[in-house]
């Protein structure tokens, strides 16, 4: 009998893990050497790990006082402390408080001790801005004399942790979340102009050198303060479809973000401001850590390797449709990151593919590329065209068309690995646990998508499941579970689930045998 059909007999009688170990084995078959062939594998130095943010993570601290575990000064903790945001319903707020997060301020070296016991050697997580600067940087050249004793601590701690379990840190400067003192996000979703002449407009202040120079300053400082323990940075995380979207043109039930001005109250030039700001920020963060990480914490030679995460999604034209198609390649992923690679800003959203001028200013400061892949895109043409006064490429519906598909992260890493030739991380994927068989086959199917665009000399060189515990997914609160590990909001109690289990067992034989592609290989 065949290692396949063994599986398949034994299913019901056999527990999973126990099977997919006996089938990896080729116990009794001679088949050991098939099921883990070279074609199967991951190659020498593939990472494996998971990913977290700080903001989503850190509050919620079973014992420690909430006052020092919550960091109540970014925009983001405003934003669902608020009564009048989370009770607005154009910006589909949970109205989960602080305490139900996870704690990893108190629990990390619990938490990154699970981390280790899936096999995975690396985490991707971030630093709080507004934890490290809780005050205002503005017209301070020495940020050290105001940067948070208390926070800087709390990071060093978790690199400590990170290096005594043999796990790679990958830090993330920016995932979304400002300090107040540069986005006072429930002051510019009231009064924008009254925001942007006090000064807190973030990114949609029309004098884009303010946030720039300040997010610069930080990048700066946390590079000198931490480059001793860590090599691998992405300075921002999903700007255009996480915070320029949702922020300033449309929020929806999916996503919202401060300042949440949306459909009759967006702001378009605001978007427009805040892209062409984040790009602009992204080459001088990565001019900042390449000037003050000088320390090779992992001994390969290169003291900083310096990327940035966007979302990309597999994108299709209904009907075959190739103009519509370009368009939503080109609104979605290819403006932002053009801007980024090559330096084409099109600060106007209306030059088109390859037509915007170059800023050498900008162009080439990316080491590598971060995917975040969760959709697959449809994207089906509107006559009505109500966004056609933002963009002449917004001519399809951005409200319908995505799908969750396991299987289109090959083609996303395919056509990024064509159009940019950088190296590659995945950085994040993954689905909701709802049903956790599912979520275990999207790990197993997603892998086996990225082995496949390996195969085809695509340079992946990482993967990162998000997440590693159930966190505090921003609008939704704790009511959307991604995690590896399970969380009890009230208890704080971890458990693993079989997504868990899954990548536990490809890290072990750093290969997707056919035991684990068989288990998983139902189709979404």
């Amino acid at each position: 009998m065949t290692c396949r059909m063994r599986c398949f007999a034994g299913f019901v009688g056999v527990g999973l893990l126990g099977l997919l170990a006996a089938c990896a084995t080729g116990e009794g078959t001679g088949e050991a050497s098939a099921d883990l062939s070279e074609a199967r594998r991951f190659p020498a130095g593939f990472v494996l790990g998971s990913a977290i943010a700080g903001f989503q993570v850190e509050m919620g601290c079973p014992t420690v006082a909430a006052a020092e575990c919550e960091d109540r000064n970014s925009d983001w903790y405003q934003w669902i402390t608020t009564q009048r945001i989370v009770d607005n319903p154009i910006l589909f707020m949970s109205k989960d408080r602080p305490a139900s997060g996870p704690g990893f301020y108190e629990t990390y070296d619990q938490d990154l001790a699970r981390a280790k016991d899936l096999g995975t050697s690396a985490v991707r997580l971030s630093i709080e801005w507004s934890r490290i600067f809780p005050t205002s940087t503005v017209g301070i050249d020495d940020v050290r004399s105001v940067a948070s004793p208390e926070g800087v601590a709390f990071y060093h701690r978790v690199f400590r942790s990170m290096k005594a379990r043999g796990l790679t840190p990958f830090v993330t400067l920016n995932h979304y979340t400002l300090p107040l003192w540069i986005h006072d996000g429930n002051h510019c979703n009231q009064d924008f102009d009254g925001c942007v002449a006090a000064g807190h407009a973030g990114w949609g202040d029309p004098d884009r050198s303010k946030i720039v120079g300040e997010i610069a300053k930080y990048a700066g400082f946390v590079a000198e303060e931490f480059g001793g323990e860590v090599d691998s940075w992405a300075t921002l995380n999903e700007p255009f479809s996480a915070v320029v979207l949702p922020g300033y043109l449309l929020a929806t039930p999916q996503r919202t973000n401060p300042p949440g001005l949306s459909g009759p109250w967006a702001k378009v030039d605001a978007a427009k401001t805040a892209a062409t700001a984040m790009i602009e920020a992204h080459a001088r963060m990565y001019d900042a850590v390449k000037a003050h990480d000088t320390k090779d914490a992992d001994g390969d030679g290169k003291a900083a390797n310096v990327g940035l995460v966007y979302a990309f999604s597999d994108v299709h034209g209904a009907q075959g449709d190739a103009d519509v198609q370009a368009h939503a390649n080109y609104i979605f992923q290819d403006m932002f990151m053009d801007g980024v690679v090559e330096g084409r800003v099109d600060e106007d959203w209306t030059r088109g593919p390859g037509k915007a001028p170059v800023r050498e200013d900008i162009k080439g400061r990316i080491d590598f590329v971060g995917v975040n892949y969760y959709f697959r895109f449809e994207a089906k043409k509107t006559w009505l065209k109500p966004f056609g006064f933002v963009s002449p490429f917004l001519d399809f519906d951005l409200l319908s068309g995505f799908d969750e598909k396991p299987a289109g992260i090959a083609p996303v890493l395919r056509r990024v690995a064509g159009r940019y030739k950088l190296p590659i991380y995945v950085t994040e994927t993954g689905t909701q646990q709802s049903d956790e068989r599912r979520g275990a086959a999207w790990v197993v199917q997603t892998l086996d998508g990225v082995r496949s665009a390996i195969a085809d000399g695509v340079d992946v060189r990482g993967y990162f499941a998000w997440s590693l515990m159930d966190n505090f997914e921003w609008n939704h609160g704790m009511g959307m579970r991604f995690g590896l590990y399970a969380v009890d909001p009230a208890t704080k109690a971890r458990s693993v689930r079989p997504s868990g289990e899954a990548l536990s067992a490809i890290a072990r034989d750093h290969a997707i045998t056919l035991a684990t592609q068989d288990a998983y290989s139902f189709t979404f």
